[in-house]
């Protein structure tokens, strides 16, 4: 009787189904931050999402050289210090890029990073999941 090795077709259909389960948590979730980004911004600031390799990557923000959208999103001066009090500092680095005096007035109003971070803590906790196999085939 011929033995039958099936472990490589299985071990790329596996792979296949990882990856397609990735793809859509990185989907669903850039699209969820770009929904909730778009409901906390201002009606003038156009939040937009593009993926690459295949919705492997994603990104979700206000694209081109939009510096207002920066202000907008941090504030100036004092409301920028208050707004990134919270936040890690990797964000405050993108906002420092903004900076000029500190003597700013504009009042910031958060809708990108915000949510961002909420959906970030999501899809970490669901891509462990994947990863760990504890996901259904849907």
């Amino acid at each position: 009787m011929p033995v039958v090795n099936t472990t490589s077709g299985n071990l790329r259909a596996y792979k296949k189904g990882i990856r397609r389960k990735v793809e859509n948590l990185v989907i669903d979730s850039i699209t969820e931050v770009e929904l909730m980004a778009t409901g906390d911004a201002p009606s003038f600031v156009s939040v937009d999402k593009k993926f690459t390799k295949g919705g492997l990557t994603g990104e979700v923000g206000v694209f081109g050289n939009n510096e207002m959208a920066a202000y907008i999103e941090f504030g100036t001066g004092l409301s920028a210090s208050q707004i990134l009090a919270p936040y890690p500092s990797w964000v405050k680095n993108i906002a420092m890029e903004f900076y000029i005096n500190g003597q700013g007035t504009l009042k910031g109003k958060p809708y990108l990073f915000n949510n961002f971070l909420v959906i970030q803590e999501r899809f970490i906790k669901k891509l462990n999941t994947i990863i760990n196999g504890r996901v259904n085939d849907n």
